[in-house]
């Protein structure tokens, strides 16, 4: 007699905590140094590469975060947002700057009106190697992910670099956000500083030291120009604890490629000493380690690693609040993982990228009606979209999204690329819905 196995069972992929629908940890209050919060759901960072020409905030934007501010969520982190014009990763990608300030004051005026009690950070970035064609693509060291035409920043450009990251930290300030989250992930060029493969010459590369001394200075100077108490404007930092690439963050040494988490550690100490309040833990870099950043269907146990992390930075400096990873590509029972991880002190709170973008009104839905809940199914149409340059978003719950990938695949089909492999997963998930049913 045949012995049959539930292999989602197996696998810990059903939901560990499915007899509590209440889902009482993830609505629970938290606490980011002495900000409370309403839950412990964290929408975040999405690009949605919907700016205006030059940066600025359009109203789609500002839309997408109005929807946000109406879903409840304990913090909601604003995507991506540049410190420079000339080095972008999207070609309708956000810019911080003093020219585009009063629609990030909007922006923010927008969000707080919805939900006062949500916290609202701005994550800031400079896309480094990983710019697109249509920018500047520059990088500190040669080699690796850098691709040709990368132009080598000088010691001067690095510190002109680490002036625009303060600036934007205090306009961010000024434009009443509740903190910034700086992005050390994803290949962009703040994991980039961090590698053992940077070996630059100057004092911006080789030892640990140099490699991090410009998270040191740009901390160092925030907190000397913030005009409001210190204490009120949260500091912390979104990091890819591992990369999967040869001397990447996460690795031991410029040639190594196996996982070593030894300086990630210490890195996650020095957030502390800096006087950062949380770590939003992430792993891998998009445009070439998709898989470990956001993983689909076939990979989600990769999420397991992500929860690895997000412990071994709890337990590293457990006064830190930690934000983890990775749930979405669990979908229903990622919820399960979340009240576990929470309830045993691995987290302290949960991100829901993919998730935010298929349900803004997502914590509030699972509270009032869980059955009302527009799930992720991880189809990367949101990804194939960002990845051409388009606006981007849910392609199955929402119909300009999903209007925008048909006229995309069908400028491909002309062009005789097509993509059977995304289009149909897509398609999948879009015949399962009714024909009203889709994101208000």
């Amino acid at each position: 007699m045949a012995i049959k196995i539930d292999r989602n069972s197996a696998a810990g992929i059903t939901n560990p905590a499915s007899e509590s629908l209440a889902y009482k940890y993830l609505f629970s209050s938290g606490k980011i140094r002495n900000r409370k919060t309403l839950n412990r759901f964290v929408s975040q960072a999405m690009e949605g590469n919907d700016g205006e020409p030059g940066g600025a905030v359009s109203e789609r934007a500002r839309e997408r975060y109005r929807r946000l501010a109406r879903g409840r969520w304990g913090v909601v982190i604003v995507e991506a947002l540049s410190v420079v014009e000339e080095s972008v990763a999207r070609p309708y990608g956000l810019i911080l700057n003093r020219k585009n300030l009063d629609g990030y004051k909007r922006l923010v005026e927008t969000f707080k009106k919805e939900a006062p009690d949500s916290l609202l950070l701005f994550q800031l970035t400079h896309s480094g190697r990983h710019s697109g064609p249509f920018s500047r693509r520059v990088c500190l060291y040669r080699g690796g992910d850098a691709g040709e035409g990368a132009e080598l920043l000088t010691t001067d450009e690095v510190e002109r670099i680490r002036d625009r990251f303060v600036e934007a930290a205090l306009l961010s300030e000024e434009a009443g956000a509740d903190g910034i989250d700086f992005k050390l992930c994803h290949g962009y060029f703040g994991a980039e500083m961090l590698r053992p493969a940077n070996v630059r010459d100057d004092r911006w590369g080789g030892s640990f030291e140099n490699r991090t001394r410009f998270i040191r200075e740009v901390v160092e100077a925030i907190r000397r120009g913030l005009k409001g108490g210190r204490e009120e404007f949260l500091l912390g930092s979104r990091l890819s604890f591992y990369e999967a690439v040869r001397g990447g963050c996460g690795t031991g040494g410029p040639d190594e490629i196996i996982e070593d988490l030894t300086e990630m550690l210490r890195i996650v100490s020095l957030l502390k000493e800096l006087g950062m309040v949380y770590v939003n833990v992430s792993a891998g870099i998009p445009s070439l380690t998709a898989e470990i950043t956001r993983p689909t269907q076939v990979s989600r146990l990769f999420a397991y690693h992500h929860f690895r992390y997000a412990r071994l930075a709890k337990r590293q400096e457990p006064d830190l609040a930690v934000i983890g990873s990775a749930y979405t590509s669990l979908g229903e029972a990622g919820l399960g993982w979340a009240e576990e991880n929470l309830r045993k002190g691995h987290v302290d709170f949960i991100g829901f990228g993919r998730q935010s973008f298929a349900d803004p009104l997502f914590p509030r839905k699972l509270s009032e009606d869980p059955s009302s809940v527009h799930w992720c199914t991880t189809c990367s149409g949101c990804s194939k979209l960002m990845a051409a340059g388009w606006n981007d978003g849910c392609v199955l719950y929402d119909p300009y999204y999903r209007d925008l990938l048909k006229e995309l695949n069908s400028a491909a089909q002309k062009k005789g690329a097509k993509d059977q492999d995304l289009r149909g997963r897509v398609d999948m998930g879009i015949s399962k819905l009714a024909p009203t049913e889709h994101r208000s």
